[in-house]
């Protein structure tokens, strides 16, 4: 992130003036996913995805250079988007353990069923699992009311079957 905003500042770089600061997003496919959730607390963030992942659920430590508990969940300040290939995926324990803990910001979770580990991404242009990536960016990053209503309906993912969709608003304090 502080890369691409300096670039973006740098009148000599091609991405000078290209990239809005106010619209960040944080995704990762596996592996990547894990690496988002480590700085998903970053301020700048608008919104996350994570697809096809999870933290381990008993906090083990199994890929080298990558450090996370379930603690980081608590560190999430933005809506975040996970995106499963349901139950044969080998992330599908974890995302979904993730899911569960996770009750202090917008969260939706889309299992697209069947697909396993590898999702829909070999399909062309990325196929089920990249259209519902894309509708989640134009809704969270550009206030797409379309895109938001493809999530917020019964008309949008949850009428196709391929879906699995379960979603949550933050729970609300307690009225005194």
């Amino acid at each position: 992130m502080n890369w691409a905003l300096a670039q973006n500042q740098d009148a000599k770089s091609p991405l000078h003036g290209k990239i809005d600061p106010a619209a960040i997003a944080l995704s990762g496919f596996s592996c990547g996913g894990l690496q988002a959730l480590q700085i998903a607390s970053d301020p700048r963030v608008k919104t996350l995805v994570i697809m096809n992942s999870g933290i381990f659920k008993d906090s083990t430590q199994g890929i080298s250079g990558i450090h996370v508990s379930k603690s980081l969940l608590k560190k999430i300040h933005a809506p975040t988007l996970y995106v499963l290939g349901g139950e044969t995926d080998i992330a599908y324990a974890n995302g979904m353990d993730d899911y569960e803990r996770i009750h202090h910001v917008p969260v939706f979770m889309a299992n697209l069923v069947g697909v396993g580990h590898g999702g829909s991404y070999w399909n062309p242009n990325g196929g089920k699992a990249a259209e519902l990536v894309v509708a989640w960016l134009d809704w969270q990053l550009r206030g797409d009311a379309t895109a938001a209503r493809k999530f917020t309906s019964a008309e949008g993912f949850r009428q196709d079957p391929a879906w699995k969709i379960e979603s949550r608003a933050p729970h609300s304090p307690a009225s005194p």
